[in-house]
């Protein structure tokens, strides 16, 4: 009998401890409720453009690189999404694109589920534990956008895109 109510108990446990950690994690895919703020003028190179409102719908195209894509890109990047030693971080944090430039971009995990958001463009990535992502996109709207990942955003993992 002690035994079984000590089993009980680990089990509770076990569940309230997953059922607390999955609380502030929004659904895979879902970020509606998540507005990035616009960044401060004060943050703002003093040659950027001011930030651009939200589009109602995407002036870009954003697409998934398969073998049989023929979107030819000006050029390639990768970008880690961080995660080891409890650091959450974009690397690199910052990137600037010049305008029309067509650029194909290797999203690649470290260990966690990742997003790769740039609302005011209209990009949202989904990029699974420990895999990469591929994506193929048109920056042609000047401005400063903020970069987040909607589950790590609180923990620090935001960046800035900037379109020259």
């Amino acid at each position: 009998m002690p035994a079984k109510l000590v089993s009980y108990a680990a089990l509770l446990s076990v569940l309230a401890l997953f059922m607390s950690c999955s609380g502030d994690v929004p659904p895979k895919g879902s970020h509606d409720a998540v507005k990035p703020a616009a960044i401060p003028a004060s943050q703002q190179p003093s040659s950027a453009p001011p930030v651009a409102a939200a589009p109602s719908a995407p002036a870009s195209s954003v697409s998934s690189q398969s073998a049989g894509s023929v979107t030819a890109a000006d050029r390639s990047i990768s970008i880690i999404l961080q995660d080891e030693s409890g650091v959450y971080a974009y690397d690199p944090p910052e990137i600037t694109f010049a305008k029309g430039e067509t650029v194909e971009i290797q999203l690649t995990s470290q260990k966690e589920f990742h997003t790769f958001t740039v609302d005011g463009l209209g990009i949202d990535v989904e990029v699974d534990s420990e895999s990469t992502e591929s994506l193929t996109f048109t920056f042609d709207k000047p401005g400063t956008y903020e970069l987040i990942c909607i589950p790590h955003e609180s923990l620090g993992m935001i960046g800035t895109i900037t379109v020259q």
